[in-house]
């Protein structure tokens, strides 16, 4: 849950063409949290969502997709606030097994509090949303507000949907994981539980107790939360919590404990639970540990179901000790057992600490290997360090996404002294990276009308060098080339069509439909 007093507009990039990371917003720009989905039977088809200003009130979720890996993209939207006075933010979206996509997200109010946790379908890919469905109310577990860092799985078996949330950063602790479930597509919702339980507790010296969460191919639920309970373990660790009953009971394991997982006031400490969908009893559980003098992205696996974990392996391959911290992990195994790793490194930058320049890395581990490549850069270009935006909540997570040995990365950084989203996909077997410019809303001023039309479509705005057109699937229909005010829609198929339009300036992507 944000609270954010900047007053901006977006970019955002996406990987296609070859080309370095770009952005070229040049204004004062705040967009924070992405998060990033890949059709599981369609690697072209990718949903990105993220948090960011629209010009009304307070933070939109804003989303944008693409059915051929990046080429071309859709008119970004907001997902609609349940009231005009609520603001959004942690988004996190997922497929079920039928191709329905959906996204899940605070909507919330402060002072009086109201809204709560909101689950949204799309069952064109993510062009449209239907309606909210509120999936925990602000008010569910009386004023502990169990509303923020609302996760979200899907059961693979039989697409029952699962959150894990805790209350917000103001709540004083003791505070709980908690657990809710819909086994109607987001219809209804069960009565929402904590995740922990006697023996099993988080305890009251934990004040954010984040659960991650995820579904194994077994259609099993996994959750893994933080635990510091002197009667259960004399250390702090994590615990895992499964259930294959929708939650209706879990089994407990404990998964690691050690006083040197450590604490940044600054870093940001999320951690990923991650289930191989080759292998439904090989979990990894990807966290930030000190063990080695500063923040080291620390992986541990099980390879029967949580009961034995191994032992902790250090991903980050810089120099040990070198006072380098790490933090905004990430990981995704892809569909036969590749495991990819990703985080923000601090390993070019002069000084040490949080508040140093930074850039983005990962770390492939083949399934037939039993160690990782050499650590590779995602991203190009070092950001300079930003008290006024990394200090902030907002950039607290990236997201990757490995299909078919190509890495698609997501993630937040200030090279241009703002916090923008940027987007990599690398081909991760030749290590070639392809980057093209999604949009920019900041050329806005470019129009096209009508829309929808029939025959012909006319603009205003910039002087146009070249219009590639698509399909809704992503088919190159036709390139066109000058264009002076107007060209004929014709010969084009009757319904969705993108546009990819070069101008003086750069290149925007729009939408039009045909009738």
């Amino acid at each position: 849950m944000k609270q954010i007093y900047l007053i901006i507009s977006i970019l955002f990039f996406c990987a296609c063409g070859f080309a370095q990371n770009q952005n070229i917003s040049g204004g004062l720009v705040f967009e924070g949290e992405p998060f990033l989905v890949v059709n599981p039977t369609n690697s072209n088809h990718l949903i990105a969502a993220w948090m960011g200003f629209t010009g009304g009130p307070g933070l939109s979720i804003k989303t944008k997709v693409s059915f051929n890996g990046g080429l071309s993209w859709s008119t970004m939207q907001a997902l609609p606030h349940h009231s005009a006075t609520f603001k959004s933010a942690d988004p996190s979206l997922a497929f079920d097994n039928l191709g329905n996509v959906y996204a899940c997200y605070i909507d919330y109010r402060e002072s009086p509090d109201s809204g709560g946790v909101y689950v949204l379908k799309s069952t064109d890919g993510g062009l449209t949303w239907g309606s909210d469905s509120k999936a925990i109310d602000a008010y569910d577990d009386g004023l502990k507000k169990p509303i923020d860092r609302p996760w979200m799985s899907i059961n693979p078996i039989n697409n029952h949907i699962y959150i894990t949330s805790k209350p917000p950063q103001w709540v004083s602790a003791p505070n709980r994981p908690y657990f809710i479930a819909s086994l109607d597509a987001g219809l209804s919702w069960q009565a929402i539980r904590y995740l922990d339980t006697t023996g099993y507790l988080t305890g009251s010296l934990i004040p954010q107790p984040m659960a991650a969460n995820t579904c194994n191919t077994s259609g099993e639920f996994l959750a893994v939360y933080p635990t510091y309970v002197p009667t259960q373990n004399v250390l702090p660790g994590f615990l895992l919590a499964k259930s294959m009953n929708d939650g209706a009971s879990f089994n407990y394991k404990n998964v690691y404990f050690s006083t040197a997982t450590g604490n940044d006031s600054l870093a940001k400490l999320g951690y990923r639970i991650i289930a191989n969908p080759a292998n439904p009893n090989h979990i990894v559980f990807v966290f930030l540990s000190k063990q080695h003098g500063d923040l080291d992205v620390i992986m541990i696996e099980s390879l029967n179901g949580g009961n034995s974990w191994s032992s902790p392996l250090r991903v980050n391959d810089d120099a040990i000790s070198n006072g380098k911290m790490q933090d905004l992990i990430w990981a995704d195994f892809d569909m036969d057992g590749d495991l990819a790793i990703a985080w923000r490194d601090r390993r070019n930058a002069i000084g040490t600490g949080y508040s140093t320049d930074s850039d983005i890395w990962g770390a492939i581990r083949w399934k037939d290997s039993t160690h990782f490549e050499p650590n590779f850069k995602i991203a190009d270009t070092l950001a300079l360090y930003n008290a006024t935006y990394l200090t902030q909540n907002g950039n607290d997570f990236m997201c990757i996404d490995l299909i078919k040995d190509t890495l698609n990365s997501i993630w937040g950084d200030v090279r241009n002294g703002v916090l923008n989203i940027y987007f990599s996909r690398k081909a991760l077997r030749d290590g070639t990276t392809s980057i093209q410019l999604l949009s920019s809303e900041k050329w806005e001023e470019l129009m096209l009308y009508p829309n929808p039309a029939h025959d012909k479509i006319y603009f205003t705005g910039p002087a146009i060098k070249s219009i590639s057109i698509f399909s809704s699937e992503g088919k190159l229909l036709d390139k066109i080339e000058p264009i002076d005010v107007s060209f004929s829609i014709l010969k084009y198929p009757k319904g969705l069509l993108y546009l990819e339009i070069e101008t003086e300036e750069g290149i925007i992507s729009k939408s039009i439909y045909k009738h």
